[in-house]
């Protein structure tokens, strides 16, 4: 009789191993989460102590196994039985349960000391591990997970990051597991760091400025299904952190666990999304993050690159902005140091126009043309005045040669149509003769602000 049941606790015991090695779950794990001291479940894996009728129930419960597979002699290393009644790898259903064990789990775990806590080890290794395994990442990404650091976090997250672009979920771009803080449900999103909309703009602003990007950036994805394209989240969060993920939030999906959600969905919605997080890469091509996001929000932040293709939105945006006679712009005194240029989406240095300031010089100039103010033109809609276009006396194609910002109100010059056309296009001798005029008219506040160059190399830069 000893025999036999010293037999049987061998096979369930094996058989509990079995299980439990093919989740890639750890013995310590695996007795914290069956209330189970770690030397008594070692013992009844080992065959070595009594495993009773409860235990089992409660194991298989926690597997999703019948009480008969547990002890039963075939061999069930990487299958079981599921509460369906079929067959499968267990690993299969991986995914699922893993993050379905944060949802169960976390609000309980908040409750308890965090230091040291299971759960970190849940959300930083094993489901992270777990999440590379069965989508097959490759070394081209960092996947981190976590509950917080010091105390516990509202909102735990898992993210997949290309290394590429970034390796945190402050800056860049990224997809992102989270986890409602009512633990109801989670989202896979993909999504983006504040701390660049933070540190340029401010944090009111930047707010503004993070949902402009997800737009636009929604804008140029091809590659989304229709399954990934939720554009909001609702975190129930309070704090700051959580607010910032609805807010960087591009395409994504929630999994509401009152209804089914198979691990195959999870896997095959995370491979989608990589195609899309893929994507951008291609966008930010060889750019850093603030120069490509620079670039996206570059027409949003009233700065226009100095080509033809953006003249006429340019000139637009100028006479929409100096309508009124509000000030627009605040031009500072003396000289300023130039910008970084733009880099566009040829990888190409380019310098852009800030449509406030030209703005402001046209309404300083009171709408007249600065190389004959008796020229006419007709009455523009947008600003009730006699149409005029902005224009830079010292050329911006030249700003790489100045230390100093070439676009200043002092080098903004309002032209009228003709005479602007005239000054591009017109004769050589048109052209000297109407410089030599707004050169020396101008010479001694360009000087002013730093902007220094002689009559001759004017000339040959026109």
């Amino acid at each position: 009789m000893i025999a036999l049941e010293h037999s049987y606790n061998k096979v369930v015991g094996g058989n509990i191993r079995s299980l439990r090695e093919s989740k890639g779950i750890s013995l310590r794990r695996l007795s914290y989460e069956l209330f189970i001291s770690y030397p008594t479940l070692s013992r009844m894996e080992n065959g070595d102590q009594k495993i009773d009728m409860d235990f089992l129930v409660k194991i298989a419960d926690y597997f999703g196994v019948t009480v008969n597979h547990l002890i039963s002699r075939e061999d069930i290393e990487g299958s079981a039985t599921n509460q369906f009644g079929s067959t499968e790898k267990v690993e299969d259903l991986s995914a699922f349960e893993k993050l379905k064990y944060i949802l169960d789990n976390y609000l309980q775990a908040k409750q308890e000391v965090f230091k040291g806590h299971f759960m970190g080890d849940h959300v930083r290794n094993i489901t992270t591990s777990t999440i590379i395994n069965e989508v097959g990442l490759n070394e081209k990404y960092f996947v981190v997970g976590s509950i917080g650091q010091g105390q516990w976090a509202e909102v735990p997250w898992i993210s997949v990051f290309l290394k590429s672009i970034t390796t945190t979920a402050t800056k860049g771009y990224y997809i992102v597991y989270l986890f409602k803080s009512d633990m109801s449900g989670f989202y896979v999103s993909l999504n983006q760091g504040y701390t660049y909309f933070k540190d340029k703009y401010g944090t009111k602003v930047g707010r503004e400025k993070i949902l402009r990007t997800a737009s636009l950036i929604r804008d140029q994805l091809n590659t989304v299904p229709d399954y990934l394209m939720e554009t909001d989240i609702d975190l129930v969060s309070r704090g700051d952190l959580g607010r910032g993920y609805e807010n960087g939030h591009i395409y994504g999906r929630y999994y509401d666990l009152q209804s089914f959600i198979s691990s195959q969905e999870i896997i095959r919605d995370l491979r989608s999304l990589l195609i899309a997080y893929n994507e951008i890469e291609s966008l930010i091509g060889k750019r850093s993050i603030s120069q490509f996001n620079d670039y996206l929000l570059l027409e949003d932040d009233g700065q226009y690159l100095d080509d033809s293709k953006q003249e006429i939105q340019y000139q637009e945006k100028v006479n929409d902005l100096a309508k009124g006679n509000t000030k627009v712009f605040e031009e500072e005194d003396g000289p300023s140091k130039r910008p970084d240029p733009t880099v566009d989406k040829s990888e190409k240095k380019r310098w852009s126009r800030n449509a406030n300031v030209a703005a402001e010089a046209l309404r300083l100039a009171d709408y007249k043309c600065a190389y004959d103010e008796n020229h006419t033109t007709f009455i523009s809609k947008k600003t009730g005045k006699p149409f005029m276009e902005s224009h830079h006396l010292v050329l911006m194609n030249l700003q790489s040669e100045f230390e100093n910002d070439l676009d200043r109100i002092a080098n903004l010059l309002s032209l009228c149509p003709t005479c602007h056309r005239a000054i591009h296009h017109g004769v050589d001798k048109l052209k000297e003769e109407m410089l030599k005029k707004l050169f020396y008219e101008r010479r001694d506040k360009l000087e002013s602000v730093g902007i220094e160059i002689t009559f001759s190399d004017l000339f040959k830069s026109y």
